[in-house]
Formats: C-alpha cells, sequence, structure tokens
C-alpha cells in the first residue's frame, strides 16, 4: 500500500508503507552470538562468590610487593589514617571541625524531633545521634 501525498506538500518527505515480503535476500541481518564454554559447577560457584565479594580485585595492589611493605600497606587498608595522616595539617583540621560542628547542628534537632515522633523522650534522640557517627568511624 503506497500513500500518496498531494502537490501542496511535495517539499515534505514522502512516507511510503509496503507490505512486509516473504523474500531471504531482503530480510535484516541477525548477527548471532555463540553460547560461553561449558563451566563445571566447582568453577562457576568460585566465580560467581568472586565476582559477589571481590568484584574489583582489591588484593591485585598487594602483588610483587616485599613483605614490609605488604604490611605497611595492609594496616593503610584498616586503618587509614596511616595513608592520609601524613599529610594532615591544621588548616585541614579546621575544615573538618566545621564540618562536624555543621552536622551536629543539623542531626540533633532532627533526632529529637524522630523521637519526639514517635512517642519517646528526646534523649533517646539524643543517643541516636550516635549511631551514624559510629557507623562512619568504625565502617
Amino acid at each position: 500500500m503506497v500513500h500518496h501525498i498531494s502537490d501542496e506538500a511535495a517539499d515534505e518527505p514522502s512516507i511510503t508503507t509496503q507490505t512486509p515480503s516473504n523474500d531471504p535476500s531482503q530480510a535484516p541481518l541477525v548477527y548471532k552470538v555463540g553460547y560461553p564454554p561449558p563451566k563445571n559447577l566447582a568453577t562457576e560457584f568460585t566465580e560467581t562468590l568472586r565476582e559477589t565479594f571481590f568484584h574489583d580485585n582489591p588484593l591485585r595492589q598487594y602483588k610483587g610487593q616485599s613483605g614490609p611493605r605488604r604490611f605497611m600497606m595492609g594496616l593503610e587498608f584498616l586503618f587509614p589514617i596511616f595513608g592520609w595522616g601524613r599529610d594532615y595539617s591544621l588548616n585541614k583540621f579546621k575544615g573538618d571541625l566545621i564540618a562536624g560542628l555543621t552536622i551536629a547542628s543539623l542531626c540533633i534537632p532532627q533526632d529529637i524531633g524522630y523521637s519526639k515522633l514517635a512517642n519517646l523522650d528526646p534523649q533517646y534522640g539524643r543517643l541516636q545521634l550516635h549511631s551514624p557517627i559510629d557507623l562512619c568511624c568504625n565502617g
């Protein structure tokens, strides 16, 4: 079926619709992708666990390092202050102090409000303030 356009609309692009043909040479190209090679259950399970828990391969930085260097890198991983503590200055401390006071000034009234919303005494809301701080420092 072909739609004809009048001479008035000849400047606009024409729209034609044709019935699909059953000729395979006019069919669009389809690219097929092969299946991956089959794996045994243990290999697939191991790779799934590795991808789930260590997706970015966090231990790659330790390869090829000496024993004492690996130990220091491990300490820096567990206690990040060993990494950035050398460069910490009084100027950075001032910025961190202002940020901490700003967050505290926002969180304390919010936590007291939440405790009142839950029909609890305000001191329970103040105690709740320690949870995010503990999570941030220890998490």
